[in-house]
């Protein structure tokens, strides 16, 4: 009979070959694409920091007991207004085609069993539409302004020709205006007046550890009413997971010091020469956030980053926007579900400390892009 259950460490191998069949290749894996494969989930789902056997990861077996579904959770401690939290992040929704198909509840049934699970809070913040209607559907809300994302321009010119080489019949031309890129980004970063320019600053930058990146977080989200609450451990684990994760680009964490020798920032991002930075947490200490911005922008340019993504967050709009960010739906939904008065009020007012590194995206497969 098909449904739902717990994943065990059983499951990994026919997880593994799910994720491969749905998001990669259809076609046999190598030997060496397995391993990493099983890897992954073993590492994710059983070695984190975050195990908890009370909200585990659920798989969905068809009728023949053949895993064909997956819903990835891992839990993260959180508060509101000092009341201690368990939030639920998934990752890696997924469930086989033939079985969609034959059984087209099967994503409905991980859902719910993910929603009646005892969590305080769940979180899903890379969404498709589909699972928004989903997730609404069952009785779960989107948070809009948190599914929003900034994007910094760096190098304009580059930038836009790389979007003309992704279509098909514009290729020529994009090869064509490929030896004009470097001289026109190098000038729009240079002249005052272009919305690309950079600002220089005198702050020094050093690698964070994670007793001073906990530090940072604790202080950045002492105001806000729901946030999350790490410890030294956890965050060793996950950045490590994160300094690990190849095809997006060198792993920065990096503190900033003033001329006084004063912590005054930090920021989380990979930043890919050539291609795309992924920004996934920026702090400041006593609000000065524009000159972390600025620091955080030149490192990208000077490594070779043509553009920089970061999520939206609401009390930072008017810094961001003072800094040549922009504003879209990059595809993604952050979506909620909790029971616990007061959690989603915090969330969708914008008192909530929810960076991206409290979500899926620190979560992916390595090479698994935006």
């Amino acid at each position: 009979m098909s449904g739902v259950r717990p994943f065990v460490r059983a499951d990994i191998p026919p997880v593994a070959d799910l994720h491969r069949r749905v998001f990669s290749s259809r076609s046999p894996a190598r030997r060496e694409a397995r391993d990493a494969h099983e890897a992954y989930f073993s590492e994710l789902y059983f070695g984190n920091a975050w195990c908890a056997e009370a909200s585990p990861s659920l798989v969905w077996e068809d009728g023949r007991g053949a895993v064909a579904g997956f819903l990835g959770v891992t839990t993260r401690a959180m508060s509101l207004g000092g009341q201690a939290l368990r939030a639920a992040v998934t990752s890696q929704f997924m469930v086989d085609a033939e079985a969609r198909r034959r059984a087209p509840l099967a994503a409905v049934e991980l859902v719910k069993a993910l929603l009646a699970g005892p969590q305080d809070l769940t979180l899903a913040d890379e969404a498709t539409e589909p699972a928004r209607r989903l997730w609404e559907g069952l009785g779960g809300a989107t948070a809009l302004l948190l599914s929003l994302q900034w994007a910094r321009v760096l190098r304009p010119a580059r930038f836009a020709v790389s979007r003309l080489a992704a279509r098909n019949r514009l290729g020529r031309l994009a090869r064509g205006a490929a030896p004009l890129c470097r001289p026109a980004d190098g000038l729009a970063a240079r002249m005052p007046s272009s919305p690309f320019a950079l600002t220089a600053t005198s702050l020094r930058a050093e690698d964070l550890d994670a007793a001073t990146l906990r530090d940072c977080i604790a202080e950045a989200a002492a105001d806000t009413a729901l946030r999350p609450e790490y410890d030294e451990r956890s965050l060793k684990w996950l950045l490590e997971v994160l300094a690990g994760k190849r095809g997006c680009g060198g792993f920065h964490r990096t503190g900033l010091r003033d001329d006084a020798g004063r912590l005054v920032g930090w920021y989380l991002a990979h930043l890919a020469p050539g291609g795309t930075g992924e920004v996934l947490q920026v702090g400041a200490r006593g609000g000065a956030l524009a000159p972390v911005l600025d620091h955080l922008f030149a490192r990208a340019w000077q490594l070779g980053v043509d553009v920089l993504y970061g999520r939206v967050e609401p009390a930072r709009l008017r810094q961001l926007s003072e800094r040549g960010c922009v504003f879209h739906h990059r595809g993604h939904w952050m979506l909620v579900h909790s029971g616990v008065p007061g959690v989603l009020e915090a969330i969708h007012r914008g008192d909530a400390f929810l960076t991206r590194l409290e979500g899926e995206w620190c979560l992916r497969f390595q090479g698994e892009h935006s």
